[in-house]
């Protein structure tokens, strides 16, 4: 395991639920422990991003579960950062440093072209990837996910005295895969409330000066006031908050952010500020854990059927390690994994009857990326009522 990458991740996420500010930008680990058996990079976006964070924690932890393998994680310094991303990729496959891959596509175009003739195994989180060497993907169902923050946020608004409630949404990257889930899940939830979606999507960059921006906008279209800002991440959701706070036409307005970050549910939790804020929570930690582990199944599955081809050859036919393998050829994390986002997780901060829409945590289903592996993580609607149970699940992940 790659200790010095560990007490960072830890560190930081440490850090961020104390709220004492800081991040941990770019870190491109390149030490390896010769002596394990399967040498295992993960590449994501920034690791100035606290959900990143939590998916690398995942990861380190399967890393310590298993000492077979080796797990290097590599980030970048911004969540746009896809040129970046693109050359530690290709250097990594240039060397062929590592036996399987997981990432995390920035640039997923970019990312197909550089994987469509590799033949290592890359197992894919969040957005999916179209690559024959793409044996599986982790991650959240993100329309049915913001379909359910959707639903909140309008009864939410209603609660606090919207009768007729309208929408509108600050949005990440136009035409990102992420993004227009999220704007279909906010859109129809809306709707399935009778509330009103208003046409309006006010692009970001994903970051908080766009975020401000676009609320900016949002206040001079708007003056009278909105029922729900619908957001693409908790970090557009808490920079458009702060950014109304001052204008009394938006005191009753419900933000809906997406990521569950624990400094987010701390301030639902303790800051009245923000108790007209809900947040749609992923679990990265899960995400991280059950890709890692799918690619580690799936390694041991090649090494047993390549043991198995090799007895059959010496004339041996009692000695097959096909079948019934436990890390089949399929590569599947699902199960009753302790820690993975698979089958009988407990990962979830449940507490909300929307969290019973995800279909959550199921275990290796055919995903919507064309693979024959799709672990769907889960998700829960995170408000002040169940904000601190969303805090524990996280404070044990670190602990």
């Amino acid at each position: 395991m790659n200790r010095r990458l560990t007490a960072l991740v830890c560190a930081w996420l440490l850090g961020a639920l104390l709220l004492a500010g800081g991040s941990w930008t770019a870190f491109h680990a390149q030490e390896t422990n010769p002596d394990k058996t399967w040498k295992i990079a993960v590449l994501t976006y920034s690791f100035s991003s606290e959900y990143w964070g939590y998916v690398a924690q995942g990861c380190l932890a399967y890393d310590g579960s298993d000492p077979a393998v080796d797990i290097t994680v590599q980030g970048v310094s911004s969540s746009i950062a896809s040129g970046e991303q693109i050359e530690i990729l290709k250097e990594d496959l240039e060397h062929g440093r590592y036996d399987g891959y997981v990432i995390a596509a920035i640039d997923r175009e970019e990312v197909e072209k550089i994987l469509k003739d590799v033949d290592l195994p890359v197992v894919v989180v969040d957005s999916p990837l179209d690559a024959p060497c793409v044996i599986g993907r982790v991650g959240t169902e993100n329309q049915i996910a913001a379909t359910a923050g959707a639903k909140k946020a309008v009864a939410m608004a209603r609660e606090i005295g919207w009768e007729k409630p309208s929408c509108v949404m600050i949005g990440g990257v136009e035409g990102d895969y992420n993004q227009e889930s999220r704007l279909a899940g906010y859109r129809g939830g809306v709707m399935m409330s009778n509330g009103t979606w208003l046409a309006e999507v006010y692009p970001t960059d994903k970051s908080a000066d766009s975020a401000r921006a676009a609320m900016e906008q949002i206040m001079k279209d708007y003056p009278e006031g909105l029922a729900v800002v619908a957001c693409y991440n908790d970090l557009l959701a808490e920079t458009a908050l702060e950014t109304a706070e001052a204008n009394s036409a938006y005191d009753h307005t419900v933000f809906l952010g997406f990521d569950g970050n624990g400094s987010v549910c701390e301030r639902i939790m303790n800051d009245d500020r923000y108790r007209n804020m809900v947040t749609v929570a992923q679990n990265p930690y899960e995400m991280g854990f059950a890709a890692v582990q799918m690619l580690s199944d799936y390694l041991r599955g090649q090494e047993n059927a390549s043991q198995a081809a090799s007895i059959e050859g010496q004339g041996d036919s009692g000695g097959t390690a096909s079948g019934d393998s436990d890390g089949d050829a399929s590569g599947a994390a699902g199960g009753d994994s302790d820690g993975g986002a698979g089958g009988d997780t407990d990962g979830s901060a449940s507490g909300d009857s929307d969290r019973d829409a995800s279909g959550a945590a199921g275990g290796d289903t055919a995903g919507n990326d064309g693979s024959a592996n799709y672990i769907d993580s889960g998700y829960s609607v995170i408000t002040k009522v169940n904000a601190q149970e969303r805090m524990v699940q996280i404070r044990n992940h670190l602990s």
